[in-house]
């Protein structure tokens, strides 16, 4: 962990900025907390959708002119962030923490001059951000339980890379989605626990013994006790010996009911609503159609992936490029997301070619595969595809092959005028020699 700072060595007052709101109760009959949370399907495979989606995406680091740099800083954030983990386990890990519990938290390890050489990321639970009232300063206080040394310690904004969920306090702390989201997940976890409950008693429910007449405590103790023990809990299949005109009258329930498909159908729906999800992301097949499927991945990605991406962007660059000057900038690829099947991606790279705002080198990269020598050229379609830096060469052939038929064209006109005077001229004289004989 790093080094403390200087003024929070000294003993001064500090004040503790609202914390996230970490649930540790019940709803709905259920304990509801940031780990019981992962327990329903649902939520579980919208919070890995998220953080996958974005961690696949390559993390460009770019200049003012749009060129793509390739330093210490594409390589924390593409390759490895540290000796210990990849990069994308470290963007999966940080933007779960961020979305389950508001916020997720990474140490910047610098060199002597200043230079990020590493991540490490910090357990939320651990963090809290504090202001020093002498100074004014914020700083995150991590606690000892959470640091190598032992020692709790004070980090400097500048060294500590904080992605807060959407919801935040004061634009300082996020809200995790959890405390939000409490009831209908403690809903969705009871639902999962009484059908477990039903199932391990093999589906079958109370019933209720009939007897004629009144039993005294001695012998409705008696049958409670044998009817337990012969078919209660998960006994099935046995032979039951009614006494005395006992009759056994099931509750039943359909199968429907047992499963509670309404109910988690119902819990499907609301999960994506916090998510900000399509229902089709969390593999509900009933709001699927072969019609919409496009439609959803790119809602998904304008409207929830791209924001996560931001989130992200704005943080690096502040943190890590130090791009208030606009030197240098991140930027997700998001092609990936948007680039839809193979016939669309050929209509669409066949349109950016075709107005030279593409090289075939740059559609080859999209698409993983190798450039080629002399692929970087860029064309504009004429008749067929050109090269951007010969067209005026082919405009010329074609204004000067037009201008040459043309010239064809109007020396043909005067050959024929001067044939039509040579005749007239022939017609004349030989008027005139017949004239003068007569």
């Amino acid at each position: 962990m790093g080094a403390i700072t200087n003024f929070f060595n000294r003993l001064t007052k500090r004040q503790y900025l609202p914390a996230q709101r970490s649930i540790t109760g019940f709803s709905a009959g259920s304990y509801v907390s940031e780990e019981s949370a992962k327990q329903v399907a649902a939520y579980y495979r919208g919070l890995t959708y998220i953080s996958t989606q974005i961690a696949k995406l390559p993390l460009e680091i770019k200049d003012r002119k749009n060129n793509s740099d390739y330093g210490a800083i594409f390589k924390l954030l593409n390759i490895a962030p540290n000796k210990e983990m990849n990069a994308f386990v470290f963007k999966v890990s940080i933007i779960q923490n961020s979305i389950n519990t508001g916020n997720g938290y990474a140490e910047i390890e610098r060199d002597f001059l200043g230079r990020p050489v590493a991540l490490h990321l910090i357990d939320p639970y651990g963090v809290t951000k504090v202001r020093n009232e002498i100074t004014g300063e914020i700083a995150y206080r991590v606690d000892g339980t959470h640091t190598v040394s032992g020692q709790t310690v004070y980090l400097p904004p500048k060294d500590v890379l904080h992605i807060p969920n959407f919801c935040t306090a004061n634009g300082q702390i996020g809200q995790g989605l959890v405390h939000y989201a409490r009831t209908v997940l403690g809903i969705a976890i009871s639902a999962d626990k009484f059908a477990g409950a039903m199932y391990e008693n093999s589906g079958m429910v109370t019933g209720v013994l009939e007897v004629p007449g009144h039993l005294s405590d001695e012998a409705f103790s008696r049958l409670k006790e044998d009817w337990k023990s012969n078919h209660g809990g998960k006994k099935t299949g046995g032979t039951a010996i009614l006494e005395e005109g006992t009759k056994f009258n099931a509750i039943s329930l359909s199968p429907d009911v047992l499963q509670f498909l309404e109910s988690r159908k119902f819990s499907v729906l609301e999960v994506a609503r916090f998510l900000g999800l399509p229902p089709t992301k969390l593999f509900d097949g009933d709001s699927a159609t072969y019609n919409n499927i496009e439609h959803s991945n790119l809602e998904v990605a304008l409207d929830t992936l791209d924001a996560w991406a931001r989130n992200l962007e704005s943080e690096i660059d502040v943190k890590l490029l130090n791009s208030l000057s606009g030197d240098k900038y991140s930027q997700f690829d998001m092609y990936a997301i948007f680039r839809g099947d193979m016939k669309t991606r050929a209509e669409y790279f066949n349109k950016m070619m075709q107005n030279g705002a593409i090289t075939p080198n740059e559609i080859r990269s999209k698409e993983g595969m190798a450039p080629y020598e002399g692929g970087d050229r860029f064309y504009i379609a004429v008749n067929n595809f050109t090269p951007s830096d010969r067209v005026d060469e082919v405009i010329d052939a074609q204004v000067s092959s037009k201008s040459g038929e043309t010239e064809k064209e109007d020396t043909t006109e005067d050959d024929k005028e001067d044939e039509n005077e040579k005749e007239l001229q022939a017609v004349a004289i030989d008027f005139l020699k017949r004239r003068t004989k007569n």
